[in-house]
């Protein structure tokens, strides 16, 4: 069960520039207005649904099929993928993707400070999250909203026991057309073809153009820049905390199969995700964290 809105007024101490609403019963929502960009998270998922810069058109794609409905992922913005990515490796029966992106989050702060909006939002385990994993955790998400949108997890260990985990920051990047962009920063990396029954790594010789569908895990620590032709501008995506970046992109068969996006919203997004994936898991040892952290923002199209 998610705040009450009164609640979440009184943390946000009435500022004009957080405004609370619920688009959806029992789903509220957080619009962000700053001096120089706007921006909506919901509670459920901690997750951020859009931003964009002012007079520009939106950075992050949201599925208009996109279903509000507590305990089931919505489709766009930037879900939190923990504390599996994926399939459960053990368990295919357990949600893909982790429970973070399905539960409700604790609005813990908000506050504007010059042109930066910082909202902080905590999750902690229950019954629920026990039964699918067995273990104490803190998750902290920091969301800062300015001319840059940086989306900070904070993953923390507090139970007696080690254990690994892998995590995604799974950002949808709307595009004016996926066949008229170039995206940069993987070139020279190896990838795993997760549509491939073969796991050997493969080498990308040049920059990535999208043809197809594409579900790929990139061992890469470097930024990506996405030349957008349609819209004459670059959206770059810097991460920290990362050794592995995946992108994705259903296609045209597999988007008709998606029942949450339109036969034709594959033109319109490309996933580009901060992740620790594949072979990149981060070992957790008692009250010890691990951070996972992404930065994205526009760039003259050069």
């Amino acid at each position: 069960m998610s705040q009450s809105i009164e609640a979440l007024n009184a943390i946000l101490s009435g500022t004009p520039e957080f405004t609370v609403t619920e688009p959806e019963p029992g789903f509220p929502v957080i619009d962000v207005q700053t001096p120089v960009s706007s921006a909506t998270i919901a509670l459920h998922g901690a997750q951020v649904l859009t931003w964009a810069p002012t007079d520009h058109p939106p950075v992050l794609y949201v599925s208009p099929k996109a279903r509000m409905t507590p305990g089931t992922a919505l489709r766009g913005g930037i879900p939190i993928c923990w504390p599996w990515f994926g399939n459960h490796p053990e368990d295919p029966g357990k949600p893909a993707h982790g429970f973070a992106r399905t539960r409700f989050w604790n609005l813990i702060s908000g506050g504007l400070e010059g042109k930066v909006a910082t909202l902080v939002f905590k999750l902690l385990p229950d019954e629920e999250t026990k039964a699918l994993f067995p273990y104490d955790f803190e998750l902290t998400a920091t969301i800062r909203i300015a001319d840059k949108l940086r989306v900070k997890l904070n993953m923390k260990n507090t139970s007696e026991e080690t254990y690994k985990v892998s995590s995604a920051l799974h950002t949808y990047l709307s595009l004016g057309d996926i066949e008229r962009i170039q995206l940069e920063g993987v070139k020279g990396s190896h990838y795993v073809d997760r549509l491939s029954e073969d796991k050997e790594a493969i080498y990308q010789e040049k920059n990535l153009q999208i043809k197809g569908e594409v579900d790929r895990i990139y061992q890469s620590m470097s930024s990506v820049l996405i030349r957008d032709l349609d819209r004459f501008r670059s959206v770059f995506v810097d991460k920290a905390g990362s050794r592995s970046t995946v992108i994705w992109n259903p296609w045209k068969d597999r988007c008709k199969e998606i029942v949450d996006l339109p036969d034709k919203a594959y033109k319109e997004f490309v996933c580009v995700e901060c992740a620790n994936a594949g072979t990149d898991k981060p070992t957790l040892r008692p009250n010890g964290s691990h951070n996972l952290e992404t930065v994205i923002g526009l760039r003259p199209l050069n």
